[in-house]
């Protein structure tokens, strides 16, 4: 009796076993192999429509549907320079059916000037592909008396603080940049905070600012036409579109050897979101992104598409790219609750 007793209960364990193992197995299997996508999918922007963000996510949105067989939406939640948008991302379920595109403000720069934020940028959102990446200039009007990097030093030392430059505000990289860049050349600069570019510019070519740094996106058209004119980029490359206009880093001034500051805009899902979901929309995002029309319009737009495209190599650049903009802020003391 007791020998029948034993073979039951490894029987028991046995099937126990079993079931442990098989409920495994299918909680690793692919989640594609459950049907997904089997309902449509949704693309978080963090900023307005007009914005980089947006633009290049209307043009991957339409090719992933075709390529997924389910519609993409596209859904603008601006505000708080982005955070908002990405925070609806970082708090979306992990299934594959939420993704965003943003640029680098809300994911490494505010983090890095903020001491408390709704979401962790290294916890929160799994990367999927760092889309394409942009050089800032450096601008005045068209007519101003500063031709160069050097006249713009020495007057703005000679003017004592009353040179002014457009912001996007706290934790953007045009204010962050300014920052920088007023640090590294040692030059009295007064900041006036703008919600967008638009107006920015629109100030800076009527004289009301004296500088500003700009994205290529929003500023490619301003210096084609010649509202304004390029004093330098912030790339340690020239830039395509104006090549004829020096890098900071080649300028040769003291302080501005290395500098470096520029725009990226990239694709994300919730933290937690199964790997094998993340690899096939990176592999389909990095092919449409590569279709020549696509890259033609993004590279119009000022920005070059990047080969920085795989999840590991874009979360490793997010890593890096925090880093380099807490170091930043927290040297300038730019740091708020």
């Amino acid at each position: 009796m007791l020998e029948g007793i034993t073979r039951r209960r490894r029987h028991l364990r046995f099937l126990a076993a079993t079931l442990i193992a098989a409920s495994a197995a299918g909680l690793a299997a692919p989640a594609a192999a459950n049907g997904w996508p089997n309902k449509p999918l949704r693309i978080i922007v963090s900023f307005p429509p007009g914005n980089s963000a947006d633009l290049i996510a209307r043009e991957v949105g339409p090719l992933l549907a075709q390529r997924l067989g389910q519609p993409v939406v596209i859904e603008n939640r601006g505000g708080a320079g982005g955070v908002i948008g990405v925070e609806a991302v970082a708090k979306a379920a992990p299934d594959g059916y939420t993704l965003g595109m943003s640029s680098l403000s809300p994911i490494t720069i505010i983090p890095a000037t903020r001491r408390k934020m709704p979401y962790d940028s290294l916890r929160d959102i799994t990367p999927v592909t760092l889309a394409a990446q942009g050089p800032l200039f450096l601008l005045v009007k068209k007519d101003s008396p500063i031709a160069s990097l050097g006249d713009l030093i020495a007057q703005a030392k000679a003017n004592g603080g009353k040179f002014t430059y457009g912001s996007l505000g706290t934790g953007t990289v045009s204010q962050m940049a300014t920052e920088a860049f007023k640090a590294a050349a040692g030059v009295p600069l007064t900041e006036v905070p703008y919600k967008g570019s638009a107006q920015a510019l629109t100030d800076l070519v009527g004289g009301t600012i004296t500088l500003m740094f700009d994205g290529a996106a929003s500023s490619a058209s301003q210096i084609a036409a010649g509202n304004v004119r390029a004093l330098g980029v912030t790339t340690l490359k020239r830039s395509g579109i104006v090549p004829d206009v020096p890098t900071l880093d080649e300028s040769g001034l003291p302080g501005l050897k290395g500098f470096e500051a520029f725009g990226w805009i990239g694709l994300f899902a919730p933290g937690g979101t199964p790997k094998d979901i993340i690899a096939r929309v990176q592999a389909e995002v990095s092919q449409i992104l590569q279709t020549p029309g696509v890259t033609q319009r993004i590279r119009t737009a000022g920005l070059d598409v990047s080969d920085t495209n795989t999840p590991a190599q874009f979360g490793e650049f997010i890593q890096r790219d925090l880093a380099r903009w807490t170091k930043i802020a927290n040297d300038l003391k730019i740091v708020s609750d």
